[in-house]
């Protein structure tokens, strides 16, 4: 009923039930309806694409990443075209491997996750910082995460969203360097050029225009 009678200017993400079970069933049916909006599954548990059978070709899903068999057939599940992102779940995932929850010990897994996304141009979250009572922790967590190519990171509650978008969230100096960058690039007709002493190729631009992007800008608005 609320998404019913809400219209949204953001995208919507909406957990389910795994889809082998009745209740990822009943879920996905319930809300399907309402696929045409910025609506996103995200669905625990993927391990291979055969769960999605009966997911029409247009809905949009995020993968949660959250098993070892996940990691080994990540690449298969990225190149489908209903997967717009992967989302990595720490706590099950580390549970699994005996491991603990800290950076090094699932670095791995998030570097194939980044890798995979890169590879598919598909969207990669970070799983959430599960220290509710270290905002230093956190802090640091998101930066190692964004350091490494996520381009967002999940909250386990509210009072870690400001974090977040502070760490995530192009700041007004990274949004003036980029469009500067990318103006001067495209006014050049080498395909190298010095800006502010550093060198500038085609790849450093187009991460420039990720982070307009990021902010809802609009790159070529800048060329």
């Amino acid at each position: 009923k609320f998404l019913k009678i809400n219209k949204f200017k953001i995208p919507i993400f909406i957990r389910i039930n795994s889809l082998d079970t009745n209740l990822g069933k009943d879920d996905y049916l319930a809300f399907k309806e309402y696929s045409n909006k910025d609506l996103y599954f995200i669905i625990p548990k993927i391990e291979n694409i055969e769960i999605l059978r009966d997911i029409e070709r247009e809905v949009k899903l995020i993968a949660l990443i959250e098993t070892p068999i996940a990691i080994q057939n990540l690449s298969k599940i990225s190149e489908d075209p209903r997967i717009k992102g992967l989302l990595l779940g720490p706590a099950d995932l580390s549970n699994s491997l005996g491991s603990s929850l800290g950076w090094n010990s699932l670095l791995f897994s998030r570097s194939k996750l980044i890798i995979e996304s890169a590879i598919n141009n598909i969207h990669p979250i970070d799983g959430p910082f599960m220290n509710l009572s270290s905002e230093t922790g956190l802090i640091e967590e998101c930066r190692l995460s964004k350091d490494l190519g996520f381009r967002s990171k999940v909250a386990i509650h509210p009072s870690q969203i400001e974090v977040i978008k502070d760490v995530f969230f192009p700041s007004e100096e990274e949004l003036l360097e980029a469009k500067l960058i990318i103006k001067a690039f495209n006014e050049s007709e080498e395909g190298v050029i010095s800006f502010d002493g550093k060198m500038i190729d085609k790849p450093l631009v187009d991460a420039k225009e990720k982070i307009l992007l990021m902010a809802g800008l609009n790159p070529k608005d800048f060329r």
